[in-house]
Parts: C-alpha cells; sequence; structure tokens
C-alpha cells in the first residue's frame, strides 16, 4: 500500500532521543485511521508495546494506566477478548506456573514472540527486522545484568530463536562509558531510532515507512514534553 496522504502530512522525526513533532497519540490515532485493515493488524502489533506496560503496571499494583494502549483496563481485569499472547501470560499468572525469577520476562517473551510470527506471516521485512533488533538488545542487555550480578547471563536471555541479529559489543562499550543512567537510556534509544531508519526502506510512502513512523514514536515518546501537532485536522484539509 501507498499513504501519500498521511506520510505526506508527517513532519520528519528527530533522528536523536527527543520529544517528538506529534504526540504519540496523534500518530497512533492517525496511522489507525488511514491504513488498510490489512496493515492495520501490524501498526496494532507493534502498538501492543502499550498493552504490555499496562499488564506489568496492573499487575504490580501502579495506579498508572496509558490509555492509548488498544485494550483497557476493563478487558485486562475481566481477562476478555485479549490476544492469544496475553491470555496465555495472564492464565499463567493466575494459576501461579510462572517460573521465571522475573515472571514479567514471561510477558515480554510471549509478545516478542508473536510481533516474529506475526511478521513472518504478513511477510513483513520491516517488522521482522526490528523486532530481531531488539530482542537481541534486550538480550544483549539481560546479560550484562546477569554478569553484573556474578550470575550466568546465558540463562537470563529471552530465549527466542531469531535468524541473524547483531552483535552489539560497541552499544555495550558505549553504555558502560555513559555517565548517568539517562544518558544510557538516551545511547540506546539513539541505536533504536538509528535501526528504524535503516530499515524503513527506500520508499516514503510505503507500509514500512508507515511501521517505521509509529515504532520511532513509541521510543521517541519516553522523551516527550508536551510538544505536538493536529495532524487530524491537518489530514482534513487533505481529505
Amino acid at each position: 500500500m501507498k499513504y501519500y496522504r498521511l506520510l505526506s502530512m508527517f513532519p520528519a522525526l528527530p533522528e536523536a532521543p527527543e520529544a517528538p513533532p506529534i504526540s504519540l497519540d496523534a500518530a497512533r490515532e492517525a496511522i489507525l485511521e488511514e491504513l488498510s485493515e490489512h496493515d492495520r493488524v501490524l501498526a496494532a502489533a507493534l502498538l501492543g508495546f502499550l498493552d504490555c506496560r499496562n499488564v506489568e503496571a496492573l499487575l504490580q499494583g501502579h495506579d498508572v494506566f496509558d490509555q492509548r494502549a488498544l485494550l483497557s483496563g476493563e478487558q485486562l481485569r475481566e481477562r476478555s477478548d485479549l490476544p492469544p499472547y496475553l491470555a496465555d501470560f495472564l492464565e499463567s499468572w493466575d494459576s501461579g506456573a510462572l517460573s521465571d525469577d522475573y515472571p514479567f520476562e514471561a510477558l515480554w517473551r510471549g509478545y516478542y514472540s508473536y510481533l516474529l510470527e506475526l511478521a513472518d506471516h504478513e511477510h513483513s521485512v520491516f517488522l521482522q527486522e526490528w523486532v530481531t533488533f531488539e530482542i537481541t538488545l534486550r538480550d544483549t542487555l539481560a546479560k550484562r545484568r546477569a554478569e553484573a550480578m556474578g550470575r550466568k547471563g546465558e540463562g537470563n536471555t529471552s530465549g527466542i530463536a531469531v535468524q541473524g541479529g547483531e552483535n552489539h559489543s560497541a552499544l555495550l562499550s558505549a553504555i558502560t562509558e555513559a555517565s548517568s543512567p539517562m544518558d544510557q537510556e538516551r545511547i540506546l534509544d539513539q541505536a533504536r531510532l538509528g535501526k528504524i531508519e535503516s530499515i524503513s526502506g527506500i520508499d516514503p510512502f510505503s507500509t514500512d515507512a508507515a511501521l517505521a513512523y509509529l515504532a520511532a514514536s513509541l521510543i521517541l515518546d519516553r522523551w516527550n514534553i508536551g510538544k505536538s501537532a493536529d495532524i487530524a485536522k491537518m489530514l482534513e484539509v487533505f481529505t
């Protein structure tokens, strides 16, 4: 699919972690409105990241809920109309069957496994490469944390088999030299944004370009300080 109207209206995203030119909420609404039914499934899968964060917060008793997620708090509490990976995790949580040292590793393992399966089923090159990058990065960081605590790092990775992947040794060196946790997060998110840009494709109006914009928006949202543009009104002008 080509999304000339949608992607012509979106302002360019920053290359470095900082407040995005439009809010994640505005980007989310526009993308879900404009994408075809087939491509909307891929976008919704990326937004499942917000659902996983809400589940983690809910089960830990935190009084926060991201309303931009696709699933409502009521759905999560009542365990209704959930995607299989979330239903399976919550069933294991409710029955006490989780064996991970940190139980929410099972949640994220299910989520990223689902993304890989969807990418393969829908032949989404962008989703396949982005999820592979994120899994290998998370595994590398988990291993680093485990080794810093004197534990064997191999037992603290996702266990998700991926094809290819990257060596993050240079990135690990960079965050080791960072002066603060925030600087470390900035370095990691800079790497994520760079990867998204590199796999977004050469066509600026493609499905991959739209998915890349959403994936980058999810990252930049962490650095948001309220700067936004009203994309909905901009799109109305070009109807």
